[in-house]
């Protein structure tokens, strides 16, 4: 309901500042000729709602399906690839000030991808409006379920709690001189670990977080090409990869096999729905 809300709500506006005598009859025109596009957006987001349902049911239950085993292999892989553990690289080059920026980016995650998600599924592009939300419920369904199952895994910040080892506990001592929503957030999952609520189930690999923002990259290349828009895109991104290590959320390789599955899944999507298949494309 929420995005037909906002639909809504702009329409008025927009009845408003274009001085229409009837703001309603200005709405019912609005809603008649985008009719199409409303209706199909309306599929989407019950498609949305399914697999979002689907998503929490299954993260909340990966411990029971699959006992967290992959942490010690990815933990040693990052320092295979860096050299060291990456965390004491970002909070060398990262002080206070940064890290809180970090912490307030990285909250805002669902906020932008859920905005990401509504903007797609209201495009007049049929083409763009199909690839990019088959794309964005693929990557919950295969990365966010299917991968995180095969590679159960819990994350830095709770290595010490499920394998007994307090080899991430520096990282922790460090984030607990700041006062962070994440340090609040990973609290809540903890205690409400096999609860299925929104927002609750702990999983790290692959990043969800990473994940979104590579797409975020790739839809902002396919509708506006090099510009301010990819480049603020790309930015956020590289925030999210640095912040999702930086906060003890995930294992370097957690962000960086997202980023590159995504892509893959993107084109698939992509071969897959083809502007001669759509009918008329709306641009």
């Amino acid at each position: 309901m929420i995005p037909f809300t906002l639909w809504f709500l702009f329409k008025v506006f927009e009845a408003i500042q274009r001085k229409a005598p009837s703001p309603f009859g200005y709405i019912a025109e609005a809603f008649m000729r985008d009719r199409r596009r409303f209706m199909t957006a309306a599929v989407l987001f019950g498609c949305y709602a399914l697999v979002n349902r689907s998503y929490r049911a299954i993260k909340v239950g990966i411990p029971r399906i699959e006992d967290f085993w992959a942490d010690p292999m990815f933990a040693e892989w990052d320092r295979a690839i860096f050299g060291t553990d990456p965390w004491t690289i970002t909070h060398t080059l990262i002080g206070q000030t940064g890290t809180e920026f970090i912490d307030v980016a990285y909250s805002s995650w669902f906020l932008v991808i859920l905005l990401v998600y509504v903007l797609a599924a209201f495009s007049a592009d049929r083409v763009f409006q199909l690839r990019a939300t088959f794309t964005y419920l693929l990557v919950w369904i295969l990365l966010g379920n299917l991968l995180a199952v095969v590679w159960s895994s819990a994350g830095p910040v709770y290595y010490e709690h499920f394998f007994g080892d307090p080899q991430f506990a520096p990282l922790m001592e460090r984030l607990n001189t700041y006062d962070l929503k994440a340090l609040r957030i990973q609290d809540f999952l903890l205690s409400s670990t096999g609860d299925e609520m929104i927002g609750t189930g702990i999983s790290a690999m692959p990043s969800i977080h990473c994940a979104m923002t590579m797409l975020i990259v790739i839809l902002a290349w396919e509708r506006r090409g090099f510009g301010i828009v990819f480049l603020a895109a790309l930015a956020y991104h590289a925030v999210t990869l640095v912040g999702s290590v930086h906060l003890a959320w995930h294992y370097a390789v957690d962000g960086l096999v997202s980023s590159a599955l995504v892509p893959i899944i993107w084109f698939s999507v992509k071969a897959l729905i083809r502007d001669d298949q759509v009918g008329e494309n709306g641009r």
